[in-house]
């Protein structure tokens, strides 16, 4: 037997039911501005990407759904440190979403996992895990909303320049000075990557210091950053190898690159520490070079 045909959803009723969840978002919500992601690169293999980019930042409003406070593992310490993994639900409304964000980006139709949110109030940028389509479930035989899972995003060498100051600064404060040195005649035993470099009688009265980032011992040029003071054209000791040798005239200090951060970048301490166990120069540990 069919529905009675007298009760059934119109448009009106629709529309009355979109137009009070706009103004209740607009009242009990915040604003947020929302970060379409870029995929430069892509790892074809994996599906993962590589290098992504943000370039763009649109202001809309969102309903935080998580209202007694971050969701999630929340502040802990673990064996890499302090971690902080909260997430938030927010719900923003599909014609809203249409108006704001795909008239910017047309080939955003809906909030895609991957992309960023941040949060203005509390200076957090929060990546979508997962976009629910389906919440509420067909009101009137519509749907109104997005349900947005969102988790607290941690960096990964992306490339971010929205216009947003509180944003960009995620990869700026991560950015690095890169300066290549090359040394000229015989080089005493062997530079480590992750250690410091001085130039004077001992480290701790050296004003001039900077961190090995790379090292190779065949062309003995040595990528160095994080400078303090002026590495100049004198010889320089690894504090932890004690390695010896002199900087040549082509190591001008002043020819420099900007760097983004690498998986060594976050851990320089962890390396430094380990250099006394591990030896991370060797680049066949298993065979002893038979393969």
């Amino acid at each position: 037997m069919a529905i009675n045909s007298h009760f059934r959803p119109q448009k009106g009723e629709q529309d009355v039911i979109e137009d009070l969840t706009i103004e209740a978002i607009k009242i009990h919500g915040h604003d947020f501005v929302y970060l379409p992601r870029t995929l430069v690169k892509e790892d074809e293999i994996f599906g993962e990407d590589v290098l992504s980019q943000f370039s763009k930042g649109i202001e809309i409003e969102m309903y935080v759904e998580s209202v007694d406070g971050f969701e999630g593992e929340g502040d802990f310490i673990s064996k890499f440190g302090l971690e902080i993994r909260d997430s938030i639900n927010l719900v923003v409304s599909r014609k809203r979403f249409s108006q704001e964000i795909t008239p910017i980006v047309p080939a955003i139709l809906y909030p895609r996992e991957g992309d960023l949110i941040y949060f203005p109030l509390t200076g957090g940028v929060f990546e979508i895990k997962f976009t629910e389509h389906e919440n509420p479930f067909y009101q009137l035989n519509k749907f109104y909303t997005y349900k947005l899972s969102c988790e607290l995003f941690q960096y990964s060498q992306e490339d971010i320049d929205t216009g947003w100051t509180d944003v960009d600064k995620l990869e700026s404060d991560r950015q690095d000075l890169m300066v290549e040195l090359t040394m000229t005649g015989g080089v005493t035993g062997t530079f480590v990557v992750g250690e410091y470099i001085f130039d004077s009688a001992t480290y701790s009265t050296s004003t001039n210091t900077a961190e090995i980032i790379k090292w190779t011992s065949s062309t003995k040029v040595m990528q160095i950053a994080g400078q303090s003071g002026a590495i100049g054209l004198t010889g320089v000791t690894g504090q932890d190898s004690s390695a010896y040798g002199v900087v040549g005239s082509t190591a001008d200090p002043s020819t420099t690159t900007i760097i983004p951060p690498d998986v060594f970048s976050d851990g320089r301490d962890f390396q430094i520490e380990a250099d006394d166990i591990f030896d991370f120069t060797d680049q066949d540990p298993f065979s002893e070079g038979n393969y």
